[in-house]
């Protein structure tokens, strides 16, 4: 009963967490009305705060599911969630705007069939998203009317999967593993005119609010290979591979006021992505480490919108940190330090210019008692972007924290 009474639990999380991520309160910067959306920061707390690499993570206490060949060293059930809140202050040619959201980008539960030989693996984690709401205030002329009110304009949705994983010890210092992803998604954009005046005539509605949406639905699957060498405590690597996929697109068109609707039905194909990292030991306590990811965007096909902005999407993060400590008595001198820098190109372009990112990032942690997992935190700030040059801009506050559990299998 102990063990059940963390488990169920634990995989009632993962099951809703759809229903967590992203909050839809909320918006992004303008960056997230173009294309696939916004890139999603999925690492959790620990990553976070030292860049975020960590394909080179084998760690029992506090295991990465960046790369799934890590999770073969593990020795309990695991159950991992990361939330995030945003501060988000962004330019364009509108104007200036200041958002805030909150999101439950990635759950993850790791089982293990075979202690510290073979493991499963299961979650939900949120890829890129896209929301920005405006709500503008206008006028129409209709015939003899002047008509005054509102123009609301939504986008939002997240592309998502729910990977399961394989992790397999083949022997010391080599692990493999092997994800199958349900992907999923939706992006919706509407646009809707509400008109305030004049309203009515003898309790009769004049003009009745009007608009379109577009939803575009996204299925498929995806598979990811990788591999982690060598000790964590000197020097390790890790590495996958994820190779192009299809994603089947329905886009569902209904224009309000007379009642039309259609169909359309087409293919994305998504590109390879590869992802490497390594992590090297300094001293009794101090680990330095980078990653480097690459996915091919400029082989992206299936959307003749998108298609001639597409580039190659790529990253590279490197950090530093002070390892957990368990002097007895060592207090503050045992928590972790993190600290570490990322840059990212992304995968398309806007106003016909590259898009960059830099971000910069500090972090800690606490372990539960009897090292039975651990809370992480991190705090990190982008910029995204040139005004100049994209004609937007944003600066990003994220605070990052992650909770692990850990439970005895048998």
């Amino acid at each position: 009963m102990r063990k059940l009474s963390f488990i169920l639990p634990a995989l009632l999380v993962v099951l809703g967490a759809g229903m967590l991520a992203p909050d839809h309160a909320t918006a992004q910067s303008p960056f997230a009305l173009t294309n696939v959306g916004q890139p999603i920061d999925s690492e959790d707390a620990r990553m976070m705060g030292r860049g975020g690499w960590g394909m080179a993570v084998y760690d029992s206490l506090d295991p990465g599911f960046l790369n799934v060949a890590s999770l073969s060293a593990i020795r309990h059930v695991v159950v991992k969630f990361t939330v995030n809140g945003e501060k988000t202050m962004s330019e364009d040619p509108q104007g200036s705007r200041t958002t805030h959201r909150t999101m439950v980008p990635n759950v993850r539960v790791a089982l293990p069939i075979v202690k510290s030989r073979l493991t499963f693996s299961t979650g939900f984690e949120v890829n890129r998203s896209s929301e920005y709401r405006t709500n503008t205030p206008m006028t129409w002329y209709a015939m003899d009317d002047t008509l005054t009110g509102n123009e609301q304009f939504i986008r939002d949705g997240s592309m998502w999967q729910v990977p399961m994983g394989l992790s397999l010890n083949v022997m010391d210092g080599f692990s493999l593993g092997a994800t199958l992803g349900l992907v999923n998604g939706t992006i919706r954009e509407s646009l809707t005119n509400f008109y305030l005046t004049p309203s009515s005539l003898n309790g009769t509605p004049l003009y009745l609010a009007s608009g379109t949406e577009q939803k575009d639905e996204f299925t498929g699957q995806k598979t990811t290979w990788s591999v982690h060498l060598g000790n964590p405590n000197t020097l390790a690597f890790g590495a996958s591979f994820s190779p192009a996929h299809d994603l089947d697109v329905e886009r569902k068109v209904y224009l309000g006021g007379v009642g039309a609707r259609s169909n359309t039905t087409w293919t994305l194909d998504m590109p390879d992505a590869y992802r490497a990292g390594f992590q090297a030991k300094l001293s009794s306590r101090w680990r330095m480490g980078g990653d480097a990811s690459l996915q091919k965007y400029g082989d992206f096909t299936g959307n003749v919108e998108w298609a001639d902005d597409m580039v190659d999407e790529y990253s590279a993060s490197f950090g530093l940190e002070r390892v957990i400590g368990f002097e007895r008595h060592g207090g503050k001198g045992n928590l972790p330090l993190r600290l570490g820098a990322r840059y990212r190109r992304w995968g398309y372009l806007i106003n016909g210019e590259e898009v960059h990112e830099k971000t910069f990032s500090i972090g800690t942690g606490f372990p539960f008692r009897k090292k039975m997992g651990m809370v992480d935190i991190a705090l990190s700030y982008s910029l995204i972007g040139d005004l100049a040059k994209n004609d937007r801009e944003s600066k990003v506050w994220r605070g990052t924290i992650s909770v692990s559990g850990l439970e005895k299998w048998w």
